[in-house]
């Protein structure tokens, strides 16, 4: 079951403590992890979250991995595209 991690929170917690703001884009650089690596573990596409991302992540923003808002979302069906990558 995908698991969906809510990384608003700790962007908007990282950036009252800094006073300033921080994309994406800018997460993901500092994490040394792609974008899409950071919005497959925010959308919940990945099937099994790599923790060693997860931790980069949390460590950018300042923050325990346990901090995040996680929750489950049941597997729907996939689309033709992602079925194809799947093998």
């Amino acid at each position: 079951m995908p698991i969906v991690i809510d990384l608003d929170q700790a962007i908007f917690d990282w950036q009252a403590r800094h006073g300033e703001r921080i994309t994406y884009a800018e997460l993901a650089k500092r994490a040394g992890i792609s974008i899409a690596a950071l919005y497959r573990i925010k959308s919940g596409s990945m099937v099994r979250p790599d923790l060693r991302k997860i931790n980069k992540s949390a460590r950018s923003l300042s923050v325990n991995p346990g901090n995040y808002s996680c929750e489950s979302k049941p597997a729907g069906r996939r689309s033709k595209r992602q079925s194809s990558t799947w093998r």
